[in-house]
């Protein structure tokens, strides 16, 4: 259950091997003793991509319960170490082209704290988890949560300098004449893109299609095809915005639990996140 719980928060048996410090044919070989178990598949395997099946989301919300009240039954017992420890389930892209190039700088003024960072692309579910708090794209409707607005986010076409003057790309509809690459957990990005372009429903010659939010700016980076930016990655000078228009995505958010705002290494790192967008502004 310990393997089919990673699995599943992580998303991918790659991500729980790692996270449990096992062999991904461990946890593949644990998940189909449970699947045995209880008589029905809970993921549904794909090339190089799992997908839970509704028995599995299910069953999910159940050991996600059993795990995070474990864990906040027992943290208590750890005494001081454990006060300042904080959990952040947060999302990919976040994590990796925000937080983690900042994240020293956390560290060196709160030495106190012991930061765990899962990254997580499962949906929200802080009563069953447990993370202290989470960073989510959404639209800040988490009923019953503390909500706190981090960043807007847009969408808009990225690619290479060459790729833009391969397939001239200068106007909405010239989009589909280059590769697109599409986020699979994110399917309306371009349709939402087209269509508020003034453009419909046309289709790319080419498409390639990934399953994470980083995975889709290395493959434009690369030369690979053009992809919807969602944050501020251009800026290296790697990647350039061919078309103007831009679509509201969402946003990112901060969510916690009422209870926890009394978790006094949670607050620092609250300050600590909003000085930063601050400054950024």
């Amino acid at each position: 259950m310990q393997a089919f719980d990673a699995a599943v928060r992580l998303g991918s048996f790659k991500e729980a091997a790692d996270a449990l410090h096992l062999t991904p044919s461990a946890i593949s070989h644990r998940i189909r003793n449970l699947e045995k178990a209880m008589g029905g598949a809970l993921f549904i395997r794909a090339h190089r991509s799992v997908l839970i099946t509704p028995t599995g989301r299910a069953f999910a919300t159940l050991t996600g319960r059993a795990f995070g009240e474990l864990e906040r039954a027992t943290a208590p017992l750890a005494g001081t170490e454990a006060s300042c420890r904080l959990r952040l389930s947060v999302s990919p892209l976040f994590a990796s082209a925000w937080l983690i190039p900042r994240i020293a700088s956390f560290m060196t003024a709160h030495p106190e704290v012991e930061l765990v960072v899962e990254n997580s692309t499962r949906p929200l579910d802080l009563e069953n988890e447990s993370a202290d708090a989470a960073v989510r794209v959404g639209d800040g409707n988490w009923p019953g949560l503390v909500v706190q607005h981090l960043l807007d986010l847009h969408a808009t076409p990225v690619a290479t300098p060459a790729i833009v003057r391969r397939f001239k790309l200068h106007r909405a509809a010239d989009v589909v004449r280059a590769p697109m690459i599409h986020v699979v957990s994110f399917p309306l990005a371009w349709p939402i893109w087209l269509r508020e372009a003034g453009v419909g429903t046309i289709k790319a010659r080419q498409a390639i299609r990934v399953d994470s939010f980083e995975a889709p700016l290395q493959l434009a980076e690369r030369g690979a095809g053009v992809a919807p930016l969602f944050a501020e990655r251009e800026r290296t000078g790697m990647l350039c915005r061919p078309i103007g228009h831009s679509n509201s995505t969402g946003g990112y958010w901060l969510v916690h639990r009422r209870e926890e705002r009394s978790n006094m290494a949670l607050q620092a790192f609250k300050r600590w996140l909003l000085g930063e967008f601050a400054a950024d502004a």
